[in-house]
């Protein structure tokens, strides 16, 4: 596996690339400040996993993901806003990792786990005014549009959840404008944000309760290709 970290300080890229050299499973190690060199890098093949900051001078990180798509791409950063992550996620990272939630090892496996199609989001805190989570979220939804709720969560667009469920896409879209009603939303982000923090039982993996951050990566399931 071989990894390009991209952050503009480089304090925590020295950091990491302590961290994974000679780490079992890693080939190499590269890093960069500069997102440019970032893309150049991508675009000749030379990495598997780029690790990738979010709030960046030249060009934030959100604004970088789409053109590192040939890559797999895990957040790692300091910022924890939950709206933040669902546009990150929905835009075709494989994972969210704050700095401090896992223990070296811990992230370590988690970037495994994104390269091998797998999504991790870990140490996102839930936000102070978010609507009551646990199973009524789910139960908010009629069966087909909790299906719908699920593959947008996924980050497939309106037509790929058509092919999937063998709709239409036309009827995709009611389906996604009633649900945001019920939901109490206006934006898929927003959407994604409180589907995610449902709790077990509601069939989400987000984390006991869906109470915020939790010691292990939460692993949201297989990843789909980015809209």
């Amino acid at each position: 596996m071989r990894i390009l970290t991209v952050d503009d300080n480089p304090i925590i890229r020295m950091g990491l690339r302590t961290l994974l050299d000679g780490t079992p499973g890693v080939t190499s190690v590269a890093d960069t400040g500069d997102p440019y060199e970032a893309i150049a890098y991508v675009r000749a093949g030379q990495v598997d996993v780029v690790l990738l900051d979010v709030r960046m001078p030249r060009m934030s990180g959100l604004e970088l993901l789409p053109q590192l798509s040939a890559a797999t791409v895990v957040m790692l950063t300091h910022t924890d806003d939950p709206a933040t992550v669902a546009e990150a996620m929905a835009a075709g990272a494989a994972g969210y990792l704050v700095h401090g939630a896992l223990e070296p090892g811990a992230m370590v496996d988690a970037i495994r786990l994104c390269r091998n199609g797998s999504q991790v989001v870990s140490g996102v805190a839930a936000p102070s005014a978010a609507p009551p989570r646990g199973p009524a979220v789910r139960d908010l939804l009629s069966r087909r549009e909790a299906e719908v709720m699920d593959l947008v969560a996924d980050g497939l667009a309106n037509g790929e959840v058509a092919a999937r469920l063998f709709i239409s896409e036309k009827t995709v879209k009611n389906h996604v404008n009633s649900l945001f009603a019920k939901l109490g939303v206006t934006t898929r982000s927003q959407a994604i944000v409180r589907w995610l923090q449902q709790g077990p039982d509601a069939g989400s993996a987000v984390g006991p309760g869906g109470t915020g951050p939790r010691p292990g990566p939460h692993t949201l399931g297989p990843r789909a290709a980015a809209p």
